[in-house]
C-alpha cells in the first residue's frame, strides 16, 4: 500500500511541474496593446490580371503578337475573341462586358459609338485590299475587268460570313462589272484560308484579298492596279465604356499604338496611319 501511495504522489508532483513550466516553454506575457505590424507588408489591392479584346478575325497574326508583348511588359494576360466585326458588334452589345475593341475598319467603331459604348479611339493601320492572282500570274490578269473574261476561275469569300468577301462584292458592284464577274466565280469561302488555298494550288485565276495577307507567302502575289486605292480600309482601337479594367484597356490601347507596336503591324504588311491622316 505504502508503494502505492508513493507512486500516486510522484505523478501528483510531476503533473504539478508540468503545469507550471508549460511543457518546457515560458508562456508570453499577456498584454492590452495590439500586435506591432510595423514590419508586415500593407495589404494591396488585386492588381489586374487579363483584359478581354475583340478583333477582326484579319488582324489575328499582329494582334496575337502585340498579346504576348503586353503581357510580358506588364504582366497582364490578353484574351482575344475573333471574328468578323458583325460578330464582334452584337456580341458586344448582347453581353456588354469587355475592354478594347479592334475592328478591321473604322466605319465599325462607328455603330459602337452610336450606342455610346465607346470610350477612346486611336488610329492605328491601313487594312489594303489587293488584286491576287497564283504565282507567275498564269491567266495573265492585269485588272479588276479581266474578271469577267470569259474561262476565268476565281475565288471570293462569302459576304455572309467573311468581310473580304463582302468587300470584293461591294468593290464589283460599285465598278458596274459584278453580273459580268458572277459566272466566273467557282467558289466563295468563309475564311480567307481557304481562297489560300485556292489561289496557291492554282485552281483559281483570281481572288480579292488584303494585302498583308502575303507577308511570308511566296505562292501568290500581287497584281498592281489603282482599281482599289479608294476601298482601302482604316484599323482603329478603341476602348469600351464597358470594361471594368479601364486603366488597362487604355495602356493596351496606348501600346499596340506606339511606335514599339506599329513596328509588329508593319512586321505583318499592314502601314501605319501617320498624324491625322
Amino acid at each position: 500500500m505504502k508503494k502505492i501511495l508513493s507512486v500516486i504522489l510522484s505523478l501528483v508532483l510531476l503533473v504539478s511541474l508540468l503545469s507550471m513550466t508549460g511543457c518546457g516553454k515560458e508562456s508570453p506575457p499577456a498584454s492590452d496593446s495590439p500586435p506591432d505590424i510595423s514590419t508586415q507588408n500593407p495589404p494591396t489591392e488585386t492588381e489586374t490580371k487579363s483584359i478581354m479584346v475583340y478583333s477582326g478575325a484579319g488582324l489575328r497574326k499582329p494582334v496575337e503578337e502585340l498579346g504576348e508583348m503586353f503581357k510580358e511588359k506588364t504582366g497582364v494576360e490578353v484574351q482575344f475573341t475573333y471574328g468578323n466585326c458583325t460578330q464582334l458588334i452584337n456580341q458586344i452589345l448582347l453581353v456588354d462586358k469587355g475592354d478594347v475593341f479592334l475592328p478591321g475598319d473604322a466605319e465599325d467603331v462607328k455603330v459602337l459609338r452610336e450606342h455610346d459604348k465607346i470610350e477612346a479611339e486611336k488610329p492605328l493601320v491601313y487594312h489594303v485590299p489587293i488584286l491576287a492572282v497564283p504565282q507567275g500570274n498564269p491567266a495573265d490578269i492585269k485588272s479588276l475587268d479581266d474578271l469577267k473574261k470569259p474561262g476565268i476561275k476565281i475565288v471570293l469569300g462569302d459576304p455572309e460570313t467573311n468581310p473580304l468577301g463582302k468587300l470584293a462584292e461591294n468593290i464589283l458592284t460599285k465598278k458596274g462589272i459584278y453580273e459580268q464577274v458572277k459566272p466566273n466565280v467557282v467558289a466563295r469561302t468563309a475564311t480567307a484560308n481557304e481562297m489560300f488555298v485556292y489561289l496557291e494550288m492554282k485552281q483559281v485565276d483570281a481572288s480579292i484579298i488584303w494585302e498583308d495577307n502575303l507577308v511570308g507567302n511566296e505562292k501568290i502575289e500581287m497584281v498592281e492596279t489603282s482599281d482599289l486605292e479608294k476601298y482601302i480600309k482604316r484599323v482603329p482601337v478603341a476602348t469600351l465604356k464597358c470594361s471594368e479594367n479601364p486603366e488597362t484597356a487604355a495602356q493596351f490601347m496606348d501600346f499596340v499604338s506606339s511606335s514599339e507596336g506599329i513596328d509588329i503591324w508593319e512586321k505583318w504588311g499592314f502601314k501605319p496611319i501617320v498624324g491625322d491622316e
